[in-house]
């Protein structure tokens, strides 16, 4: 053989690698663990189901407590903060304790005049910036009549849904009914009014 020729021999080309062979309930197992942390953050950051306890918002939630019946809302928690709308229902963080959370809804956005209801020591309050005026359905809630407004920081969800019992099974009304509408006076009829235009 010439030098130019060297004598090699053939490396032997490598055995492809065999994957495990999985049984059918052992892949469907991986398939759903690696789904996990998805799920997770979707549940955690997105949408998540949340039952209501309390009184406070009947008769909108829970109006066959009586007969044990329970209501079953979805919650979406993407974006809580942003757009808040009089009407909505919202779960926030309890102003007066952190550990709770409460569900109400928004009366008054920030610069709006709220005439009060007692307790309230004031007849009338104007929201502060980043704040919100919430007020349960029913006439014994403890609401914003009790704390004041609460900081828009402290809303974790809107409330979008009724999930369960399916014979109620819908869009959560965002309409304020008459009797507190007519206690709001909106920042932007306000800016009107102020400067007569």
């Amino acid at each position: 053989m010439s030098p130019d020729h060297p004598n090699t021999t053939p490396t032997p080309s490598p055995r492809p690698r065999t994957l495990p062979k999985f049984s059918q309930p052992a892949k469907l197992a991986l398939g759903v663990l690696s789904w996990l942390p998805v799920a997770i953050f979707f549940f955690d950051n997105v949408y998540h189901l949340s039952w209501v306890t309390g009184r406070s918002m009947y008769p909108t939630f829970l109006p066959d407590s009586n007969a044990g019946a329970r209501d079953l809302i979805l919650l979406k928690k993407w974006n809580a903060k942003k757009d808040l709308q009089r009407g909505e229902v919202v779960v926030y963080r309890s102003p007066i304790d952190p550990e709770l959370t409460a569900i109400k809804r928004v009366v008054g956005l920030e610069g709006d005049v709220v005439i009060t209801k007692k307790p309230f020591p004031q007849g009338e309050i104007v929201v502060p910036r980043n704040h919100v005026w919430v007020e349960g359905d029913d006439i014994h809630s403890h609401d914003s009549n009790y704390f004041g407004a609460i900081s828009t920081h402290l809303i974790q969800a809107k409330v979008t849904h009724i999930v369960w019992p399916f014979s109620r099974l819908g869009i959560v009304e965002k309409a304020l009914p008459l009797s507190t509408q007519r206690r709001v006076l909106p920042a932007e009829q306000r800016i009107v009014t102020v400067f007569g235009v």
